[in-house]
């Protein structure tokens, strides 16, 4: 097989995020597999792609375009340029743009999409790619039944960043992106509030259990607003109405990628460990010192978070205001 690997990298206002250098490992690691070159896909960045010579990326597409771009916009350029190189693989971070611009493409390709895969395989009829099912109890081996270029979207738990201990400077081909889709007119666009932000794509995250009492969710939350988090937890919050079921972390709900998480009152059941395992540092915070979720941890804190919590305000709030 001779080709191309295609991985979507983003970007978030101006500069690239975590989840690019993963997404270009991946495009290396697939490269690998199925003997293929690995390239990027870039929008919206002009400057600065220097970190991303440590990826060990063979080409980078660079679309240059100063304007707001949003998904359609993206999707439109890599399905038209997609259609005119013919990658073999076209890769994106299983976040909400990621899944997003990989579904857009699909359409309009007309090709399959396989999403929330955790490897890409080699067998003997072809590439394969491996998903989880039944709550991560089993995997499921799917394939392809259309032609190249074969879509899929990565799980954020099984991408890593690595980088390679040289830099090496990929081939940099720039293209203009085209702004006219059918059928789309950009009205506006508008900066969501860090709290209110989908879990995974939230740089911090505080999860709440069965430890954490209905009435002490305002507290939870006066935590967030202070550094900024996304407040998620367990099936029994969402059951307890602390949470919305969109906020659920685990298995059957969301996986997470941020740099921190913290559990408030979390045992850490197997089924929402598989949530957290993308998450960077972790940090828990359990009156139970049998609770599994410290085997987890970079720092567990044994202690009644009723105690533990509002010190931890006190601190940065004092810390904020210079006192």
């Amino acid at each position: 097989m001779t080709g191309e690997v295609w991985s979507f990298l983003e970007v978030e206002k101006g500069r690239l995020i975590d989840t690019a250098f993963k997404a270009a490992a991946e495009a290396n690691r697939t490269a690998r597999t199925f003997g293929l070159d690995p390239c990027g896909i870039l929008f919206g960045l002009d400057e600065g792609v220097e970190p991303l010579f440590m990826s060990g990326l063979k080409r980078l597409y660079l679309f240059k375009n100063r304007e707001t771009l949003s998904a359609e916009i993206i999707a439109h350029s890599i399905a038209r340029y997609a259609d005119a190189k013919h990658p073999e693989f076209l890769l994106f971070a299983h976040t909400p743009m990621g899944a997003e611009i990989g579904a857009r493409v699909a359409v309009s390709l007309h090709r399959g999409l396989v999403t929330n895969c955790t490897d890409l395989e080699t067998e003997a009829d072809g590439p394969v790619a491996r998903k989880p099912i039944c709550g991560g109890k089993a995997d499921a081996i799917i394939a392809w039944n259309t032609p190249p270029p074969r879509l899929a979207t990565i799980n954020l738990s099984a991408l890593e960043d690595v980088r390679t201990k040289q830099a090496l400077k990929p081939e940099i081909i720039t293209e203009d992106v085209s702004t006219t889709v059918p059928g789309l007119e950009f009205i506006r666009e508008w900066e969501v509030d860090p709290t209110e932000l989908d879990l995974t794509e939230a740089r911090i995250v505080i999860g709440v259990g069965k430890g954490v009492r209905p009435d002490y969710m305002d507290t939870v939350r006066k935590l967030a607003r202070l550094l900024k988090a996304v407040v998620g937890g367990t099936r029994i919050a969402v059951f307890a109405g602390m949470i919305p079921p969109q906020r659920l972390i685990g298995t059957t709900g969301k996986w997470l990628s941020s740099d921190l998480y913290i559990a408030i009152g979390i045992s850490g059941a197997p089924q929402h460990v598989m949530g957290i395992k993308g998450a960077k540092r972790i940090i828990a915070v359990d009156i139970s010192k049998d609770a599994s979720i410290f085997q987890h941890v970079k720092l567990g804190v044994l202690a009644d978070l009723c105690e533990v919590i509002p010190q931890l305000i006190n601190l940065i709030e004092k810390e904020r205001s210079g006192a």
